[in-house]
């Protein structure tokens, strides 16, 4: 009723004309570009990571046991390897820890624990939920798995980035929405009849009548009674100063820019662009996906296998290298150089191509062309 009243006021001033902005739709005051450009982040790690192998050793030799078999293909009854690395490493990044733990020789990604440090003893994990089951027994550190990152200061600066940005790309589609909308003047009779059925029929020609006109996606009449007149205004798409749909689209695009820097993440593979992908997987791998492997990698080895096994040579090793799809074309003079050279054998070449090796004795013997000699030769001038 107070506009109402405000329309009623103008109405008994000496004007011939009273304009009217229509408003047809309201964004909303949050956006959610900056949650969309982490969830985008975290998912790529996480996928990445799960794609990596888990190789275990004994003695120095790869095996392919119970071990490997948790880490690869049955972590728990209820996950897959790929689900579970995926639950780890988004828990990793999102909250820059996660917690897992073993129960019956199976492991579990907790979803919620507290943590009570100490500085010359075990820390103690106690108020543990998993899948919200809570767990009444506490943990000391050597019996889980705590993998940690140190991006507290990079969550917080994306989060004030995120205030920051949503503020900006808010005033900019409600400026684009306001600059491109449909407007109109009404002109009225300065002496309009007061009475109440005149009032009447002149709100429901502003509130209701002229907001199906102008709503509507087809034709549409609005009819008109004496003294009153509809002008439409020109929109200002194209002017200056009116808006434009690249500047919402450019402060997006630094959104997913600063997101995908402070993850370590070249902003083209973020946003799926394809020029120079190679250089971008390269870069993510080697400082993203790298550093988060060598965490799990370390982690697993000095409480899963511990320092005994480890220092004779039984251990677990995160292998990245088969993340990225291999062109068959791209690498066969490269992998025929480490096969003349020794550096491989047939077996490794067909796990490097993600192909089952033979397991036969010729092809695992490592070749080598007469073009090499030990270099101690060389220098003694032998033949």
């Amino acid at each position: 009723m107070v506009i109402w009243d405000w329309f009623r006021e103008q109405f008994n001033k000496d004007i011939n004309t009273l304009e009217l902005d229509v408003v047809l739709s309201s964004l909303a005051a949050e956006t959610f570009y900056m949650e969309l450009a982490v969830q985008a982040c975290i998912n790529l790690i996480a996928n990445a990571v799960s794609r990596a192998d888990f190789l275990t050793y004994e003695e120095g030799k790869e095996t392919k046991k119970d071990n490997y078999y948790l880490f690869n293909v049955e972590p728990n009854p209820n996950k897959s390897a790929s689900k579970f690395w995926r639950d780890v490493v988004s828990n990793l990044v999102r909250k820059n820890e996660t917690l897992i733990i073993q129960q019956s020789s199976y492991f579990y990604v907790a979803d919620s624990f507290n943590c009570n440090r100490f500085a010359f003893k075990e820390y103690i994990y106690d108020g543990i939920v998993i899948d919200n089951y809570s767990l009444k027994n506490s943990y000391t550190e050597s019996d889980v798995l705590h993998l940690e990152l140190h991006n507290d200061k990079i969550k917080k600066v994306i989060d004030k980035l995120n205030k920051s940005y949503a503020k900006l790309i808010d005033v900019s589609q409600k400026n684009y929405k306001r600059n491109n909308s449909r407007k109109i003047t009404v002109n009225l009779d300065a002496k309009y009849s007061q009475k109440q059925e005149d009032q009447q029929q002149l709100k429901d020609l502003l509130e209701k009548r002229m907001g199906d006109f102008l709503n509507a996606e087809s034709a549409a009449a609005l009819p008109l009674t004496n003294g009153e007149e509809i002008e439409e205004l020109d929109s200002n798409i194209g002017v200056k100063g009116g808006a434009d749909n690249k500047e919402i689209r450019a402060f997006i695009d630094d959104v997913f820019d600063f997101v995908a820097m402070g993850f370590q993440i070249s902003p083209k593979l973020l946003k799926g662009e394809v020029q120079d992908t190679q250089d971008a997987v390269n870069n993510f791998l080697t400082f993203c996906v790298n550093p988060i492997a060598e965490t799990i990698e370390d982690e697993v080895n000095r409480k899963y296998y511990k320092k005994e096994a480890y220092l004779n040579n039984t251990y677990m090793r995160v292998d990245t290298s088969n993340i990225k799809a291999v062109d068959i074309t791209k690498v066969s003079e490269s992998l025929d150089k480490l096969l003349s050279i020794g550096g491989y054998s047939i077996d490794d070449v067909l796990k490097k191509l993600g192909k089952e090796p033979l397991n036969t004795e010729w092809s695992q013997i490592r070749w080598m062309t007469k073009n090499y000699e030990p270099a101690k030769r060389r220098y003694e001038g032998g033949e």
